[in-house]
């Protein structure tokens, strides 16, 4: 027995912070009436991961900067049902569409595999 206490050291510094605890930082963002929502995908997460949106012109101008190395995708959705997004795109490539959304909250994901299960989701909440 040992050895135990050596062995369980030496697996802490080989495999140091495992788990959820690694996950990127959550950042979050209000913006103004007309202001497009700007998000940058890595793997596996979106950046801002939370965006509130004050009530102004619609429908809004979603962008997504794809600076991961895999295929990325956002979608806007209520619930099960998707109100809007763009597909899928290379990494390194940016692109915008608009979608029409009602004051809510929406959830925002990347519907690429097992994208989202990984943390590749965020939240839209716009206001009324």
């Amino acid at each position: 027995m040992r050895w135990l206490p050596p062995a369980l050291c030496a697996c802490l510094l080989v495999f140091p912070g495992c788990g959820k605890d690694d996950a990127p930082p959550t950042r979050s963002v209000t913006l103004g009436p007309g202001e497009p929502v700007r998000v940058s995908a890595e793997e596996y997460a979106f950046d801002p991961s939370r965006i509130t949106i004050r009530p102004g012109r619609r429908p809004l101008r979603v962008v997504l900067d794809n600076r991961g190395d895999l295929a990325h995708d956002i979608k806007v959705l209520d619930g099960e049902r998707e109100l809007g997004g763009l597909p899928s795109f290379p990494g390194g490539e940016k692109r915008s569409t608009t979608v029409a959304v009602p004051p809510g909250s929406y959830r925002l994901v990347c519907t690429v595999a097992d994208h989202e299960e990984l943390g590749m989701d965020g939240e839209l909440e716009v206001i009324r």
